[in-house]
């Protein structure tokens, strides 16, 4: 019998040291890296909880898998329940995409034995309990982190250091809250004691959140850093701390009805979605750009889990299942850019580059409408019911999210115009014309990728039925918001 917690842990942190051995055949590398991720995203969705099956008929009866069964390991629990169950399909799923991407992006990148490394660690956070011990593995996949943020033959980046650094000042404040409620346990008349621990529990969050002033690690990283593995901390790394949040709310019920819970989140969000859509369109880089434009969907994100209803919790995890399509299309056609541009991702370096790399373009554009949350696109799906949500109680928050979304379309389509800028001069003109006639450097291969990653954005964005029902599921596992 073979315990599911356990294979879930253990197969990708083994198939992350193969694909390191293997990192300079890009094309296997790849190909393990996203076949491990759909592989476990699949046994999690297909696989009962409730009895153990056996995969392959051939198999013996010793090599049943029992997915639900908890095991100990090194003295903790790990247990997979039904709400993990659909946090970690959405981190294999969201991995393998990444690792698809990469592919043809940056095939020689650290990111498919460090993704494989990092989805091992941050499975294991979903999955141990207590909750509290969660905090010691996302710091070691923080650190397995900067070896995926960092360019091949490059020192760590900026962003990866400081993004390290947030985690490990949040360690400390998750670590005394769990002594801080096992002492209220034993002695449960100092209420003061509870206090404490939203306090700590609030600038923990608000630390690994990136919520405003903490948030200088976003645009960092994705500024300095390799655009994929970037996407990769903002979207499954991040996705881990939201549903770590929630599992706290579903656990402590006491937070979600604290009475400064909902104005203490809804000015978080609000916050976050003020100063990105200050800062959005006043970028010069395109880096940047895609980390304010990520800092505005969290910041929405809060917004709606601080209308402290199950419609609010809806739109939260609707906004963590669409949010990899827009980043991660941003992030693509940012490494083709700068891969054509000797890594300068410039405004005025980047003039007039899109007619030689349209689909970097394409991909970039279509990225950034999606986490502006403009129609036919991803972001869409949840945005405007959100807009819709706040229009008759928080019409001035709804107005802030709409210029917010107009803010980050306004820095994407700066960069567009000047993507698009037409060469003056003689040898410029027919070093365009000669691209167009002959073709782009991006590849066939390439072009085949990003359009299957457009499609899916668009897609998703035309018919919202494919995600907002999973969303709707998912917040009735969780209970905290029904009075």
């Amino acid at each position: 019998m073979i315990a599911g917690p356990l294979l879930l842990l253990i197969l990708p942190l083994m198939m992350a040291g193969v694909v390191y051995i293997l990192l300079r055949w890009a094309s296997l590398s790849a190909l393990l890296s996203v076949g491990t991720a759909l592989a476990l995203g699949v046994a999690v969705v297909t696989l009962p909880l409730d009895q153990p099956v056996r995969p392959f008929p051939f198999w013996g009866r010793g090599y049943q898998i029992a997915l639900g069964e908890a095991v100990t390991f090194f003295g903790r629990e790990l247990v997979l329940e039904q709400a993990d169950r659909m946090a970690m399909a959405f981190l294999f799923f969201t991995s393998a995409g990444l690792f698809f991407l990469a592919w043809r992006v940056t095939p020689h990148s650290l990111l498919f034995p460090m993704g494989l490394g990092m989805l091992s660690l941050l499975g294991g956070a979903l999955l141990i309990r207590p909750f509290i011990y969660a905090a010691l593995l996302i710091e070691i996949a923080a650190a397995f982190s900067i070896f995926a943020l960092q360019a091949e033959g490059q020192m760590p980046t900026r962003g990866g250091l400081r993004y390290l650094t947030f985690t490990t000042l949040a360690l400390p404040g998750l670590l005394v809250t769990h002594w801080l409620l096992e002492r209220y346990t034993l002695t449960p008349d100092e209420t003061g004691l509870l206090s404490m621990a939203a306090t700590l529990l609030a600038i923990s969050f608000a630390l690994l959140l990136g919520v405003v002033p903490f948030h200088t690690w976003m645009p960092a990283v994705a500024s300095d850093s390799v655009p994929l593995a970037s996407t990769f901390v903002l979207t499954v790394s991040n996705g881990v701390i939201w549903f770590l949040l929630l599992d706290f709310l579903e656990t402590y019920p006491w937070l979600s009805s604290h009475p400064r819970f909902e104005s203490l989140v809804f000015t978080a969000g609000l916050v976050m979605v003020v100063v990105g859509g200050l800062l959005a369109p006043a970028q010069r880089r395109l880096g940047p750009l895609m980390g304010y434009a990520a800092l505005v969907d969290s910041g929405a994100a809060l917004i709606a889990l601080g209308m402290n209803s199950r419609l609010g919790l809806t739109l939260t995890l609707l906004s963590l299942l669409v949010r990899p399509f827009g980043l991660a299309l941003m992030a693509t056609g940012l490494s083709g850019l700068r891969a054509r541009n000797g890594g300068d991702d410039g405004l005025d370096a980047l003039r007039g580059l899109g007619w030689k790399a349209p689909w970097s373009t394409a991909a970039l554009i279509v990225g950034g409408l999606s986490i502006a949350g403009l129609p036919v696109s991803a972001g869409f799906t949840w945005r405007w019911a959100l807009c819709r949500a706040l229009a008759s109680s928080s019409p001035g928050v709804a107005l802030f999210l709409l210029l917010a979304g107009a803010s980050v379309m306004a820095g994407v389509w700066r960069g567009l115009s000047v993507l698009l800028v037409r060469p003056r001069s003689p040898e410029d003109r027919s070093a365009v014309s000669s691209g167009i006639s002959g073709g782009t450097s991006e590849g066939w291969l390439t072009a085949a990728v990003v359009a299957v990653a457009i499609l899916g954005c668009v897609g998703v964005g035309l018919f919202p039925q494919v995600l907002a029902p999973l969303a709707a599921r998912l917040a009735e596992i969780y209970t905290f918001f029904i009075p």
